[in-house]
């Protein structure tokens, strides 16, 4: 993204501008969260990058090709987007079929779908489920279905928009475990957008959106570090972080980058015990 910017018109005084003069570049084989509160522009930017939207000001591009009108369908088979709600994206009555609606739009032979389906329903450990009726699922499941279906348009990027939103914290933890896996199997950049800290501590990078523009960016070491700073526009810092921040207030020698539960158990572990008698 080189110098975008883009306002939701309703008359030129009026114009709402979600995004202001955005310089961003987003790595493919990377896992990137975005984060932001409400308003901060975190949606348009989705809706940018899948050329749903078109921007104001600047230019988009998705590798060699410049985000328009007239290329929204070569930018989609390179984009995909899964949803916070995933009922917003499941159209067909049997997993399988779902899984195969987006291949299928692209005209490609039956053999090529039934290879990318069954490809998409394994990596999602959906094969089970295969002919069950979507309607059927758990909430989990069909987040997982939404994911196949993506997944079967081998995009070069995947969009997951806020999907954790709507799942328990056990669930979200293993979508975030399956995006490295496709990360690290597929080469596959995934744009993580997320409320949740404790999940942007577990990305490669993280970007922090604050009014339409890009305020941080950075590992989730250098982000969280700067606590206050994401105090001061309405974010915090995840909570193993945070009761780092507070114990070494109080003079506890922990050692390295505390974000997650995780790190904080391995920092606290490897505090000097008390020589037995001593004091």
């Amino acid at each position: 993204m080189d110098g975008v910017s883009f306002a939701y018109r309703g008359g030129e005084e009026d114009a709402v501008h979600a995004l202001r003069d955005l310089n961003l570049e987003i790595e493919q084989g990377r896992l990137t969260a975005v984060i932001g509160h409400n308003g901060s522009g975190k949606s348009t930017l989705v809706k940018l990058l899948t050329a749903v939207l078109y921007p104001t000001e600047g230019e988009v591009r998705v590798e060699d090709i410049v985000v328009r009108h007239e290329t929204r369908w070569e930018v989609r088979s390179r984009v995909s987007v899964v949803f916070q709600d995933p009922d917003d994206q499941l159209v067909m009555n049997r997993v399988a079929d779902d899984v195969a609606f987006g291949p299928e739009n692209l005209g490609l032979p039956r053999g090529e779908i039934a290879e990318r389906v069954e490809f998409a329903l394994g990596a999602m450990d959906l094969t089970d489920l295969s002919e069950k009726i979507v309607d059927d699922l758990s909430l989990g499941q069909k987040q997982r279905t939404a994911i196949a279906g993506a997944l079967a348009m081998r995009p070069r990027y995947l969009i997951l928009d806020e999907p954790t939103s709507l799942l328990p914290a056990v669930a979200g933890e293993r979508l975030v475990k399956t995006a490295r896996e496709l990360k690290d199997r597929e080469g596959m950049g995934v744009i993580h957008v997320t409320h949740s800290m404790s999940e942007a501590a577990l990305f490669d990078r993280v970007i922090v959106m604050d009014a339409g523009r890009l305020v941080m960016d950075g590992t989730p070491a250098e982000v969280f570090r700067r606590a206050d700073e994401l105090r001061a526009i309405g974010l915090d810092v995840p909570l193993g972080a945070s009761i780092a921040q507070r114990l070494r207030s109080r003079g506890v020698p922990l050692e390295g980058d505390v974000l997650t539960n995780a790190d904080l158990r391995k920092a606290v572990s490897a505090l000097p015990r008390p020589v037995e008698g001593s004091g």
